[in-house]
């Protein structure tokens, strides 16, 4: 069982919240965390709150200047290409870096790209390389998820599940967005929420 490469908490610092000493629920511990993680990053639109290198991420041109990004705050923009072959036998034509940069919508951080000739309108016609999140996860992020996995862990105590089986057991999105509003979370992860922006995985 490995922890993902993404995971918003690490393994040691879980299980002291927990008051888990020793290994032997290291797997399930691993498991917890990968969980929370994803329930999470679910919950805020699919957003990854980790440092990550998107490559060739699809957008929808927006007709407008701007065109938000899914993940940030964005720490690199590597490239920004438009489509200008079909859909079958698409070719990409690099657009010059002197004319887009990043810019702050004052809520995100630098999460959205402007071009100065503006971003055709279209489906599916940009892509974009760029990496985006946090070198350290904040606090509250991972004082949520501390409090998702010690939810979590008590569910799995309760039920008398191995970790062997509980990559099986999983909640529905619903149960999901209500088991974090039980616990409160939601009012935290409500201000990481991205917006739902046209990216096209």
């Amino acid at each position: 069982m490995a922890l993902v490469d993404y995971a918003l908490v690490s393994l040691d610092d879980a299980k002291e919240v927990l008051s888990i000493t020793g290994d032997a629920e290291d797997d399930k511990i691993i498991n917890l965390i990968n969980r929370a993680t994803d329930i999470i990053e679910t919950y805020c639109n699919g957003r990854r709150f980790a440092s990550t290198t998107h490559t060739n991420e699809i957008y929808d041109g927006t007709g407008d200047y701007y065109l938000p990004l899914e993940h940030y705050p964005v720490t690199t923009l590597t490239s920004v290409e438009r489509r200008t072959g079909d859909f079958d036998t698409p070719a990409w034509e690099a657009l010059e870096s002197a004319f887009y940069d990043l810019d702050d919508d004052g809520e995100r951080g630098p999460g959205m790209v402007y071009h100065s000739g503006g971003f055709m309108e279209g489906a599916r016609n940009y892509r974009i390389t760029y990496t985006a999140g946090y070198t350290t996860i904040p606090n509250d992020l991972q004082q949520a998820c501390f409090k998702l996995i010690a939810f979590l862990y008590t569910q799995t105590k309760a039920t008398g599940m191995k970790s062997e089986t509980l990559g099986e057991y999983s909640y529905t999105k619903a149960d999901n967005e209500s088991t974090l509003k039980e616990l409160g979370l939601d009012e935290v992860l409500d201000a990481y929420r991205t917006p739902v922006v046209a990216n096209i995985r």
